[in-house]
């Protein structure tokens, strides 16, 4: 028998088979966690070796693989009439073979198609996303409402030491997400989603929550919680401790400390503050001026409601950054509610960020803003908006190691935000990382066309890059989409056409010279203009108005210059001094 089987040929195809299995199981095993199937799917490998090899024995013992293709064994004793084609019967079986395997290779094959795929090995087990809630009232004019009462889940959450949670606005995609949980969880980077449903019913509300562990794939808790409104804040900490409670075995003493704080407020003004929020997250200035309504509404009802104050202030920050409002008033009017709302609640992590934010770009005093963004993050870890303000910070006063980890973890915190990939498009820039940078800034774009900051980013990257044509193109398209100056856009385009990159540069500047007193162009983008066109002493000039004339953009002309000849230029590194920026002045 056993000579049978030599002649045959069929320990030489057991060994062949088994070392092409082998192969098969290394790269299977390779191969499964790069394209995200689990490691639990090699054993269905192992089983569609195990399956096949009876049938590659008994296929060798019948058949042999030569030139002339598939053909019948020869008999040990060799009679001259015999024949090695095929006869139906070999047909026959060589077609039941190819059936059996088939049918291994579907079976077992779908089983590691359809195997539960599992979360990212990387994801951190303490991160958690809380979903847009649904509104069981059916009124369009309860939108505020259940959007606020997101939102001060997220601010609960994001307070807890230990535990990642990601931002609201990377959550909006999905208030009507139709993919699987787990699909959610991957793209947003978390082990845990909450989810829940709101109900307002005159004075009272009740706000239904389940959390959903999605490694697990099952629900792991669900809870509801209902009071009057006039405890509200209280209602949202229990909330926020149950949920932080599911996913961390201890909480700190800071973190109870932050929840015992939560206290009753009056009903209206809470109201007040909701509608002015939901506004002015639409960023435009119409909805600006119904949510300036709604917060001094808030304030004139409850004086000491600390929100209402923060309020008023963040939308004076917001209308200074839109150049709604001068840098002149913006010192004068942002800063009185935004101490006011910090002196009434001092573990209110917004308004520590919102005077590191107005101490950064109103006044250009980095000594006094720097204790505001550690204490914002001290109090909120999981505050994104601060980490990517805070980053920019870092970068604009030199320190770019520690600016990148902040606004990583930033992007991290809130991966669908248009806004932290275009600032982190500046960080880029400020790294000299022009070709990222560009990738950034296009990837912002992407998802929100005609995005402020992308424009800038890709004007200096293509610069410094000698994409002429490139440079033009996004500094015309960033006067059109943000500046407002589309006249000034179709010139500058023309004139490149017609005079090339350094001329047209020179004439957009003389341009904006006639009157940018009058429609407000920013001195920034005169000096810059200047600079592309190798005027570097104009250029200086317009960069002293920039800083004297406090414009919230000037602290970058330290991080974001990067013409050598500028960089050089004794009048910029006084200038860059004078501003406190002593790392950019010393710098190359």
């Amino acid at each position: 028998m056993i000579r049978e089987l030599r002649r045959r040929r069929v320990f030489r195809l057991a060994g062949i088979y088994i070392v092409a299995a082998w192969v098969a199981v290394q790269v299977a095993d390779q191969l499964f966690p790069a394209i995200g199937v689990p490691e639990e799917a090699i054993l269905y490998v192992w089983l569609i070796v195990v399956f096949l090899f009876p049938l590659a024995i008994v296929f060798s013992w019948r058949y042999d693989i030569s030139a002339d293709g598939i053909t019948r064994t020869q008999p040990a004793r060799l009679g001259d009439d015999f024949d090695p084609s095929l006869r139906k019967t070999d047909v026959v079986l060589l077609g039941a073979l190819s059936i059996m395997a088939l049918s291994v290779l579907l079976q077992l094959g779908s089983r590691i198609e359809m195997a539960p795929l599992g979360l990212d090995k990387s994801i951190n087990p303490f991160s958690i996303a809380v979903l847009p809630f649904d509104d069981l009232s059916g009124n369009p004019d309860e939108q505020f409402f259940v959007s606020g009462m997101q939102s001060s889940l997220i601010d609960g959450l994001s307070r807890v030491r230990n535990l990642r949670v990601t931002s609201k606005v990377s959550t909006l995609p999905y208030r009507q997400a139709g993919g699987s949980l787990l699909e959610i969880a991957m793209q947003l980077g978390v082990a845990r989603i909450v989810e829940g449903t709101v109900l307002r019913n005159g004075n009272r509300v009740s706000i239904a929550l389940r959390m959903h562990d999605v490694e697990k794939d099952e629900q792991v808790w669900t809870e509801r919680f209902e009071d009057v409104l006039d405890n509200i804040m209280v209602l949202q900490a229990r909330a926020a401790q149950e949920i932080a409670n599911q996913v961390l075995s201890k909480l700190g003493p800071e973190d109870h400390e932050q929840f015992a704080a939560a206290k009753q407020v009056n009903t209206e003004a809470y109201l007040a503050v909701l509608r002015g929020t939901f506004h002015i997250e639409r960023f435009n200035p119409e909805d600006m001026r119904i949510a300036a309504m709604h917060f001094q509404h808030a304030v004139e009802i409850d004086p000491e409601y600390a929100l209402g104050h923060y309020g008023l202030g963040k939308l004076c920050l917001f209308q200074a950054q839109a150049n709604i409002i001068s840098p002149q008033k913006a010192r004068e009017e942002c800063f009185p509610p935004m101490l006011r709302a910090l002196e009434l609640d001092p573990l209110l992590p917004q308004a520590h960020l919102g005077l590191a934010s107005l101490s950064t770009w109103q006044m250009f005093d980095w000594d006094a803003a720097r204790p505001h963004w550690e204490r914002a993050l001290e109090l909120s870890p999981s505050l994104a908006d601060a980490h990517m303000f805070y980053s920019h910070f870092l970068g604009i006063t030199g320190d770019l190691e520690k600016s990148t980890k902040h606004i990583e973890r930033a992007v991290e915190l809130d991966p669908h935000n248009p806004f932290v990939i275009g600032l982190y498009s500046i960080q880029l820039l400020m790294r000299d990382e022009y070709e990222k940078a560009i990738e950034a800034a296009e990837k912002a774009l992407g998802m929100a066309p005609g995005y402020a900051f992308s424009y800038f980013t890709l004007v200096t990257a293509h610069d410094a890059l000698g994409h002429e044509s490139e440079a033009i193109l996004a500094l015309a398209n960033a006067m059109r989409h943000i500046l407002g100056i589309p006249d000034a856009a179709d010139f500058v385009e023309a004139a490149y056409q017609r005079d090339g990159f350094e001329s047209a540069s020179l004439q957009l500047a003389e341009y904006l010279k006639v009157d940018w007193e009058t429609r407000h162009v920013s001195p920034g983008t005169i000096s810059l203009a200047y600079e592309f066109g190798g005027d570097y002493e104009s250029a200086i000039d317009w960069m002293e108005i920039f800083v004297d004339t406090y414009e919230p953009d000037a602290p970058y002309i330290g991080a974001l210059v990067k013409r050598t000849a500028i960089r050089e230029h004794p009048r910029y590194k006084a200038l860059v001094k004078r501003m406190g920026l002593d790392y950019w002045a010393n710098q190359p």
